[in-house]
């Protein structure tokens, strides 16, 4: 709950400062229009879903996004390649100690530490962006690449991490059937934000 909390205030002050600057328009994340995706790879095959947004800000000063923070609901982790009784089985494990303790955790958050225009834009990939991601109330490091535009009000990044479940204490030793799932996982991302 602490980490929740912080995290609220955290994006309230944040979002208080971007207000200061003349030269800064403020972003909103459209939950709606937005999607983040999931995917790990086991041994026999994969698994994917999708889960979504609490909220989200992003910041733009000068035409260069300099802040940036997504809230995402835990609670709404969700199997695309699983239907019926596997899915919900599958989901539940999720939501268990064993992987990512949803009771405890209910929210987990993206922070933007550094964004850097790639020399060679490849169409797919405009930044490299590292940030700290916040998962079981451990926070990590990562750096990927990102897409970013921006137009007619509205702030557009799409891309994706691999994260490395076992630094975020994510672990599968219930003795299931899903307990083959590597220690990566990849979290795809389609963020629209309209400006405030």
């Amino acid at each position: 709950m602490k980490n929740i909390l912080t995290l609220a205030i955290a994006a309230f002050l944040a979002g208080s400062t971007w207000a200061t600057n003349d030269n800064t328009t403020r972003y909103r994340v459209n939950a709606d229009a937005s999607t983040i995706t999931w995917n790990a790879t086991k041994v026999t095959g994969e698994h994917s879903g999708t889960v979504g947004i609490q909220n989200g800000f992003f910041s733009v000063t000068d035409g260069s996004l300099v802040a940036a923070n997504v809230i995402v609901d835990m609670q709404s982790i969700a199997c695309t390649d699983l239907e019926g009784e596997w899915g919900a089985k599958l989901v539940n494990h999720l939501n268990s100690e064993d992987f990512f303790h949803v009771s405890e955790h209910k929210t987990s958050s993206f922070t933007l530490r550094e964004i850097t225009p790639l020399a060679k834009a490849d169409g797919a990939a405009t930044h490299s962006v590292t940030g700290d991601f916040t998962i079981r109330g451990i926070t990590k490091s990562v750096t990927f690449t990102a897409l970013v535009s921006e137009s007619n009000s509205q702030l557009t990044i799409s891309g994706s991490a691999v994260l490395d479940r076992s630094e975020f204490d994510v672990k599968y030793g219930s003795g299931s059937f899903f307990d083959d799932l590597g220690d990566n996982f990849t979290v795809g991302f389609n963020l629209v934000a309209d400006a405030k």
